[in-house]
Parts: C-alpha cells; sequence; structure tokens
C-alpha cells in the first residue's frame, strides 16, 4: 500500500492507470522482450522453473517523463530481473504490494509499501521481486534532472548521486508522490490537462524539483539553502573551494584568502545569501559528507569514529551533537539501520 497517495485503486487492489494497459501477457519471453524494449536490455528469469504467470504493464507519459505500473503475476516463488548500468535515466520506484530485495552497486536492501527509492544511472540493479509483488515506477531523464539542478544551484552540477537507501513517503517525498498520483489519476480519467504542450514543461520541472528535495542527494546540501538573490562572486568562490575541500583542516583564513575580500564582507555576503556563517557553512557541508560516508560505510568498512576523522572533525562528541541535531538519529544509528539483513 502506498499511504502517501491514498487509498482505492492505489492500494494494490487495482493498478494504477488502468486507461494505459500497454501489456497484458502470460508468456515470459514476451514480457521480458517487453520490458527490455520499454526500459533496456537485461535478464529476466523465474525461480523454480516457468510457472504460469499473469503479466501487467500499464504506462502513461508526459514528455521526458514516464510513469509504469507493473505487476508480473507470479502466484508463487521470485521473479529475478539483472538490469545492465542505465546511463541516461533515474528510476524513482514505489512497492504497491509486497517487497522487493534491490541491490544497487554493493549495497542490497528492502523496498517495501510507504517507501521510495531512486536507481542512480550507471549502477548495476539486481531486483527481486516477492510473491505477489506489484510496484510503481516513474522514469526520468538524466539531463532533465541535472539541467533543474544546475539551474537552482546557479552552476553545472556533475555525478548527481541520490541515496541508495529507501526514503520513507514523509515531508517532501509525500508531496512527490501526491503529485505523481495526481498526475496519474487525471491523465486516466482522460480529461488531463497536464500533457498541454503550455503545460508539460513545468509539470516535468516540478517533478524534478520535488524529487531532488525529497531524496537526499551529493548536492542536497546546496539545494536545500533557501533561495536568494544571487550571490556575489567571492561568496560562490568560497562555497566552491569548500566543495572541494571540506574534508581538508579549512581555516577562516583561507577562505578570506580564497574569498579575495575582508573578513567583514565575507561575512555579510554569507549572512545576507546563505542565512549562514563560512564556518557553519562548512560545518554542514562537513555533516553532509559524513552522513553520505556513513551510508556507504556498509561498502567502504568505515567506523563512525573513522567517517569523522576523515570528514574533518576533530572532536567526537561535538561531532556526534551536531550530527543528531541536524539528521534527526545518532550516527552509529545511520550506521547501523543501513543495508538488508
Amino acid at each position: 500500500m502506498l499511504p502517501a497517495l491514498a487509498p482505492s485503486r492505489w492500494d494494490g487492489s487495482g493498478m494504477p492507470l488502468a486507461s494505459f494497459p500497454r501489456l497484458v501477457s502470460h508468456d515470459i519471453d514476451q514480457v521480458h522482450h517487453h520490458m527490455s524494449e520499454m526500459f533496456c536490455p537485461h535478464d529476466l528469469r523465474v525461480e523454480g522453473g516457468r510457472p504460469p504467470i499473469a503479466f501487467r504493464h500499464h504506462h502513461a507519459s508526459l514528455r521526458s517523463v514516464s510513469f509504469n505500473a507493473t505487476d508480473y503475476g507470479n502466484p508463487y516463488g521470485r521473479v529475478i530481473v539483472d538490469i545492465p548500468p542505465m546511463d541516461h535515466l533515474y528510476l524513482v520506484q514505489f512497492s504497491l504490494v509486497g517487497a522487493v530485495q534491490i541491490t544497487q552497486g554493493k549495497r542490497t536492501f528492502a523496498l517495501e509499501p510507504g517507501h521510495m527509492c531512486v536507481l542512480n544511472p550507471g549502477e548495476r540493479v539486481q531486483q527481486v521481486f516477492g510473491e505477489g509483488y506489484k510496484h510503481f515506477t516513474v522514469k526520468l531523464s538524466k539531463s532533465g534532472i541535472e539541467a533543474a539542478l544546475s539551474q537552482e544551484l546557479g552552476f553545472k552540477a556533475a555525478d548527481l548521486r541520490f541515496c541508495h537507501t529507501p526514503v520513507s513517503l514523509a515531508g517532501a517525498a509525500v508531496s512527490f508522490a501526491q503529485l505523481v498520483r495526481t498526475i496519474c489519476d487525471d491523465l486516466d480519467r482522460g480529461s488531463s490537462a497536464f500533457s498541454h504542450t503550455r503545460v508539460v514543461g513545468s509539470v516535468e520541472q516540478a517533478l524534478q524539483r520535488l524529487l531532488l528535495a525529497a531524496v537526499p542527494h551529493n548536492h542536497s546540501e546546496l539545494f536545500d539553502t533557501p533561495a536568494a538573490a544571487p550571490a556575489p562572486y567571492y561568496v560562490r568562490r568560497v562555497e566552491e573551494f569548500i566543495r572541494h575541500h571540506a574534508a581538508d583542516p579549512i581555516t577562516l583564513d583561507e577562505m578570506i584568502a580564497v574569498s579575495g575580500v575582508s573578513a567583514r564582507s565575507l561575512h555579510t555576503g554569507f549572512r545576507r545569501f546563505r542565512g549562514t556563517t563560512p564556518m557553519a557553512y562548512l560545518k554542514n557541508c562537513r555533516l553532509s559528507l559524513a552522513h553520505r560516508q556513513l551510508q556507504e560505510a556498509a561498502e567502504t568498512g568505515l567506523t563512525v569514529t573513522e567517517v569523522a576523522l576523515s570528514c574533518g572533525f576533530t572532536h567526537l562528541s561535538k561531532f556526534a551533537r551536531d550530527y543528531t541535531e541536524r539528521f534527526g538519529q545518532r550516527p552509529s544509528e545511520t550506521l547501523k539501520r543501513i543495508g538488508f539483513h
């Protein structure tokens, strides 16, 4: 069930986008060919031989964004999909009924109803669908999301990577899910203006920006900064310096030297255009870096202490306090909850 998307047809008792059936089939080979064309070539197998299936795929699209409701109709056993790196797509996935075990890169996690996740481009993905699993996928272009991010940040943002782990449907994630639901139900009724040529671009941009707000990524620190008038060159210069050297022992004097202005002007610029001080901005960047490294610790094997030190924190108790205040959980809790067991 997708609580944030309201009950009725989205609770798994019916498939979203019922007016847009793309394929209904009992032939696993036909299903494999169809899904390879819709997304990308991939491997598909059903454990336990070739049991009867009742596959359904509903599909609708705007311009560069498409919506997909899928039910492999497997009455027992598991369906396993091995997907090679998709260089040009981000896939946002919701579980409608049941759970799926997803391996992306070296990390494995369970995606259950009430959560969403983003599958990043350039990474191999395996999905293992449990019995009766149904899911909903939003397909977004890599170029579209990166363009939206760059427009918001004011510079070309390279290598956008979303957090690997599922995000609970709360806060901004609810807004993203509700907009998806509204668009799809409107399309389903056949009277939608969301695909109007004068509207569709703005609708897709809203989805892109909501996703950037809903799921943590490697540019979240800057994206979540309150919008303000364009910052002067010296603020942007120091921001870029911090982004590239956040883990290094940066001093305020170094920031002043990089900015090319006085300490007073630098502080005034950050206060006015970023709502914080240069040192507080540095701390927040380091906390974001530590958060990402703790989420990746299942692969790297780093401890909380090692992560803190590698991100430029020298006072561990203060790091733990600031981290808890920022993310609502202790560093050790982030470390423990990552992964699928």
